[in-house]
């Protein structure tokens, strides 16, 4: 379908086939391709197995406490995985997952309550205490919020370049189809849904509530998708909690940076 005939159509559909059309249009994903840095740290991992009977994949690097990390909405494990190493170096069991309709797995649609099933099915598969989770743009968001409902219970989450609700997804909508008033306020309740938080509460920043010092929060000052005052924000709400940025390397590069490495090495290391 033509961007142009979708835009056409959720002019005249009834509200519930708009919004259908909308969720099926952004849920669409493509293969991402890898650098250099995210190949030559994949040729370490050890592929692992989850959700229904296997069907998901995840990879593993090193011994020691557990760490999931979680990458963001059009990513895959792969891009976690510069980072997965240099915590392995440092005395860490990492595992990244690609969530469904990402990287290996095979349905290429993607849903927000994808993020939060897998990440609570790929911890109790691996059937061990976690001492940490760590999430990238929407994976930092959405692992949040399965702590919120319970769902995941760590000694420390670090979110990288995560906005504080997921306004990226609702302004790509307005963005490219420019839908009817009626229709981003439905998508606004499906995005609620998804999360398990009302609209209003998500918006404040529902998913991080409750979280404090066991938190760090990091971003890059020239990201382009998701500003850095994101971080101000999550900051400002969750009391005694950890921000730090860098300058030099945008949305996705950030996961390569050192100075993240070694902020959140630190960080896990911290007493």
């Amino acid at each position: 379908m033509t961007h142009r005939i979708a835009c056409l159509l959720l002019q005249l559909l009834p509200a519930g086939l708009g919004h259908r059309l909308i969720v099926a249009l952004s849920g669409k994903t493509e293969d991402v391709a890898l650098s250099p840095a995210e190949t030559e740290a994949m040729a370490s991992a050890k592929p692992l197995r989850y959700g229904t009977n296997g069907s998901n994949t995840a990879f593993e690097w090193g011994e020691g406490p557990l760490v999931i990390l979680v990458h963001g909405w059009g990513g895959r494990a792969a891009q976690m995985a510069p980072l997965a190493v240099s915590l392995a170096g440092q005395g860490f069991r990492c595992v990244a997952l690609d969530v469904t309709g990402h990287g290996d797995t095979p349905k290429r649609l993607v849903r927000w309550h994808y993020f939060l099933r897998d990440v609570e099915a790929l911890t109790q598969s691996l059937q061990s205490d976690v001492y940490a989770y760590v999430g990238h743009s929407s994976g930092g968001t959405t692992l949040m919020a399965v702590r919120r409902r319970g769902g995941i219970k760590a000694q420390r989450y670090v979110c990288v370049c995560s906005p504080s609700y997921p306004f990226v997804a609702l302004d790509s909508v307005r963005q490219n189809f420019n839908p009817r008033e009626r229709l981003l306020e439905r998508h606004k309740l499906y995005l609620a849904g998804e999360f398990g938080i009302p609209w209003p509460d998500l918006e404040r920043g529902g998913s991080f509530a409750g979280a404090g010092e066991n938190l760090l929060l990091f971003y890059d000052v020239r990201d382009r998708l998701v500003p850095h005052t994101e971080g101000d924000r999550i900051h400002a709400r969750c009391a005694r909690s950890t921000l730090g940025k860098t300058s030099n390397y945008g949305h996705r590069r950030i996961l390569t940076a050192p100075e993240l490495h070694v902020a959140v090495g630190g960080f896990l290391k911290r007493n």
